[in-house]
C-alpha cells in the first residue's frame, strides 16, 4: 500500500493527507493513511483527492460501493475489519490497522510461508461462500502476508455480492478470484502448486487485456496524441465506464 502522511487523521480535518503528493501515484488512486484513533488503536484511512463534481461523485459511489462489501466479510480473518465511513469526508473509508507485508515485498526477500497459497486458496473459497467475490486478486498489490504467515485481502473496490449476479456471471466471478490466486501461487511458488492446479492453470488462465491501464494505452495508440488533455479525457472515459457499471450492477 501506498501510505501518505496523514498525521490530522483523526484529528480535525482530511485536508494535509488530500494534500499529500505521492511520487508517481495516479490521480484515480486513493491515498492510503495509517493513524491512531482516539483510543490510541491504529486504523488505515482511505480517500480519494477529488470530492467535488462528477469525479466527487464517482468516488463516493466508489467509496459506498467498498464500505458495503466490507461490512459482508466483517468476522473473517483475512479480511479488514472494522470498517466504518468517515463523517468528515463522504469518500473516505477507515478499518483496523491490518499488519502485513505486500507479497511481493515478501517473494523478493526470499520469505513465502510454506502452504501460504494453499491457505490463499481456502480464504478466497471461504469469502465466496461468505457471497462475496473480490475480482482482482491476481493483483499482487491486494494480498499481504501476516506476521504469522497467514493471507490477508484488501481493496475490495472491484468486489461484487454473489447474489446480484445472474448465474452464468457468478460462476465466472469465481472462477476468475480462484484463477487470480493460481496466478500468483504460479508466479510466486510454482514449485509447491499440485499438478492438477498446474494443468487447470495452463488451460483455463488468459491474461486480462480489459483493465483501464491497457484500454487508456489502447485508446492513445490508436486515437489520440501524447497531449494531456486528451489523456485526461480517455481517463474519464474509463472512470464512467466504471462509474455505470457500478450503479448497473450494484
Amino acid at each position: 500500500m501506498n501510505e501518505g502522511n496523514c498525521t490530522s487523521i483523526g484529528g480535525v480535518n482530511l485536508k494535509p493527507c488530500l494534500s499529500e503528493r505521492i511520487p508517481g501515484q495516479k490521480w484515480y488512486k486513493p491515498i492510503i493513511c495509517i493513524n491512531r484513533d482516539e483510543g490510541g488503536d491504529r486504523r488505515v484511512y482511505k480517500t480519494y483527492r477529488y470530492e467535488q463534481g462528477p469525479l466527487g461523485q464517482y468516488f463516493r459511489l466508489l467509496t459506498s460501493h467498498e464500505h458495503r462489501m466490507l461490512q459482508r466479510v466483517q468476522g473473517l480473518a483475512f479480511t479488514p475489519q472494522g470498517v466504518e465511513r468517515d463523517a468528515r469526508s463522504a469518500n473516505t473509508l477507515s478499518y483496523d490497522y491490518v499488519d502485513g507485508a505486500p507479497i511481493k515485498k515478501r517473494f523478493q526477500n526470499g520469505a513465502i510461508p510454506e502452504r501460504f497459497f494453499f491457505r490463499l486458496y481456502q480464504a478466497v473459497s471461504e469469502l465466496h461462500e461468505r457471497g462475496v467475490a473480490h475480482l482482482d486478486v491476481g493483483n499482487s498489490g491486494n494480498i499481504l502476508i501476516s506476521p504469522e504467515g497467514n493471507p490477508v485481502l484488501i481493496d475490495f473496490g472491484s468486489a461484487m455480492p454473489l447474489n446480484r449476479l445472474p448465474v452464468i456471471t457468478r460462476a465466472w466471478a469465481r472462477k476468475k478470484d480462484l484463477l487470480g490466486v493460481l496466478k500468483l501461487w504460479h508466479r510466486f511458488d510454482g514449485a509447491s502448486m499440485p499438478v492438477h492446479l498446474q494443468d487447470y492453470y495452463q488451460r483455463h488462465y488468459r491474461k486480462n487485456i480489459y483493465t483501464p491501464k491497457r484500454f487508456f494505452k489502447a485508446f492513445k495508440r490508436y486515437w489520440v496524441s501524447d497531449g494531456e488533455e486528451m489523456n485526461g479525457i480517455a481517463a474519464m472515459t474509463g472512470v464512467f465506464l466504471g462509474l455505470l457499471f457500478l450503479v448497473t450492477v450494484v
